[in-house]
């Protein structure tokens, strides 16, 4: 059985990609530019023309592709979560593909932004597709080596010296580590369904000062005993949004930016691994502290 991945170089994709050969898979790659795969289709999901026979000799495709910063523009997230996935799926059913698995966002449930707008829409277009058998995938929050975005600037400031007194409480988020995400999609792949939708947590929903404390552990960082009231994060956030209205930039602490403090984004992940027999592997905490030791021991220190 041979599985095209879109977003083969990206985060989730390194990790996906020798899991699934490891599995036995025959993987070919997508992406913009070169990839390293012996098996490697170039093409850009904003040109419909350059994706014309990536599918052809695959019995599968899980497309990870897609605009992940939420500060993207509104064109940018249609052009290629939409439409791209629009002309992706045209392919698939021009080459026959059997399976398609579309790894979304847990954000089409709860965000009300065109990061989540676009992530619905091309939901739809995959439940329509006429596909023989089609899986929307909702990851929460992925973490693990290599992580970018707002967890790995947490992960920054909780390796300080001096902790941060984050506030308690606020906003909840559901995480998932990337390899329990990179497992469920391996099992997905040979599971026939007309099309189903799991959303996929670690099963523990988290506070940001939560998520914190449990870095500072991880690193082996004494606790951070201090905490902000949580008025001071809403008023520091309405101050951002008036500078950014006045200068006409975004500001770094606007709502938009503290959204992580402020907007809770959980859900229930019991459809998914009920579904595959299978329980999450990874605690924040632990995963942390292993990364922590990897990057020790890639610098030479015990």
């Amino acid at each position: 059985m041979r599985v095209l991945v879109t977003g083969a170089l990206g985060f989730i994709g390194a990790a996906l990609v020798p899991a699934l050969e490891a599995a036995g898979y025959g993987v070919c790659g997508l992406g913009r530019g070169p990839g390293p795969l012996t098996d490697w289709r170039q093409a850009d999901l904003t040109r419909p023309t350059s994706l014309a026979g990536v599918c052809a000799d695959c019995d599968a495709v899980i497309h990870l592709a897609g605009v992940a910063h939420t500060r993207a523009s509104g064109a940018d997230h249609w052009a290629v979560t939409v439409e791209g996935t629009r002309a992706l799926l045209a392919e698939a059913r021009a080459a026959g593909v059997a399976r398609f698995v579309f790894v979304s966002s847990i954000k089409a449930e709860c965000a009300q932004d065109e990061y989540g707008d676009s992530r619905r829409a091309a939901e739809e277009l995959v439940r329509a597709a006429g596909l023989p058998s089609c899986a929307i995938v909702r990851p929460a929050l992925v973490y693990g080596p290599g992580m970018r975005g707002n967890l790995d600037r947490l992960l920054r400031l909780a390796d300080h010296p001096w902790p941060v007194p984050i506030p308690r409480g606020l906003a909840r988020r559901s995480l998932v580590h990337r390899d329990d995400l990179v497992r469920v999609l391996v099992a997905l792949v040979p599971r026939q369904a007309s099309t189903a939708t799991y959303t996929v947590t670690d099963g523990t929903p988290y506070t940001a000062r939560e998520i914190y404390d449990a870095m500072r552990v991880g690193l082996r960082r004494p606790p951070a005993r201090l905490a902000l009231p949580a008025g001071v994060v809403t008023a520091l956030a309405r101050f951002g949004d008036a500078v950014t209205r006045w200068t006409g930039r975004s500001c770094p602490w606007d709502t938009h930016a503290l959204a992580p403090l402020l907007e809770s984004c959980v859900s229930s992940d019991d459809g998914v691994w009920g579904a595959l027999g299978m329980a999450p592997r990874h605690s924040l905490a632990q995963a942390v502290a292993d990364m922590a030791d990897a990057g020790r021991a890639g610098r030479g220190v015990p």
